[in-house]
């Protein structure tokens, strides 16, 4: 639901999903599945526009694909978006949280399995998977255009059910302030090929605030009006000597 945030640039060279071996075309509506190739305002910008999910019944190493494939390019600055489920009594639907750090709650890990040194060292230290510089940097952008930006904890989960109250009480006392299904395994990936990464998640939907159940509909549809805040926060960050 954040097609907008492929207008940070004109448009040089799209590729479909299905064009790209073994990525192959997305089953989850709201995920486009397309490369872009843009003119972002400081240079040139990979946008996947759309991401696979190991829910849909695929390796992990197909859902980190993308990642990967922007590491062999020569990405060096990963910005990953979601949508995610508040936890925190803090948050409520539309809020946008930077990650700070996330648990690992996803029983497949896509850097298991017979190792290949191109991707990066076996064992990745996690100790700070978001980078701080970029942190700061879209903390800054985020007051310098006036948008609330919370910071917290991600977990994420397996889906593609949501979470029941017995698990949303679990998270909680983890620590963990939005749940997902996503994001997480892209991280792993990214800091194993020594990218710098930051994440932002728009809460679609409140676990803990009074509502009725989620539907893959009404995240979507909220997605669609905060897109422009977090395309215009992201805009913000490409600008700065940080991505540098």
């Amino acid at each position: 639901g954040l097609d907008r945030l492929a207008e940070l640039g004109p448009v040089r060279a799209r590729v479909d999903y299905g064009e790209i071996p073994g990525l192959g075309v997305g089953t989850v509506a709201g995920h486009a599945g397309r490369l872009l190739l843009l003119d972002g305002p400081a240079g040139p910008l990979l946008c996947f526009a759309g991401r696979r999910h190991i829910y849909e019944g695929i390796e992990p190493a197909a859902a980190v694909l993308p990642v990967r494939l922007a590491a062999r390019l020569g990405v060096q600055n990963l910005i990953l978006t979601n949508a995610a489920g508040g936890l925190a009594a803090r948050l409520w639907p539309g809020d946008l949280m930077l990650l700070a750090d996330h648990i690992d709650l996803m029983p497949r890990n896509p850097l298991a399995g017979p190792h290949d040194r191109r991707l990066g060292p076996r064992f990745p230290d996690m100790s700070e998977p978001y980078d701080p510089r970029l942190r700061a940097a879209l903390r800054l952008a985020a007051k310098d255009e006036a948008i609330a930006l919370h910071e917290g904890v991600y977990a994420g989960l397996a889906g593609p059910n949501y979470e029941t109250r017995a698990e949303v009480r679990m998270l909680r006392r983890l620590g963990a302030d939005a749940v997902g299904m996503s994001t997480v395994p892209e991280v792993l990936a990214a800091r194993q090929a020594g990218l710098r990464v930051a994440a932002l998640s728009l809460i679609t939907n409140s676990h803990v605030h009074p509502a009725p159940p989620p539907t893959h509909e009404e995240v979507l549809a909220m997605a669609a009006g905060a897109a422009d805040r977090l395309r215009r926060l992201i805009q913000r960050l490409l600008k700065t000597s940080v991505m540098g």
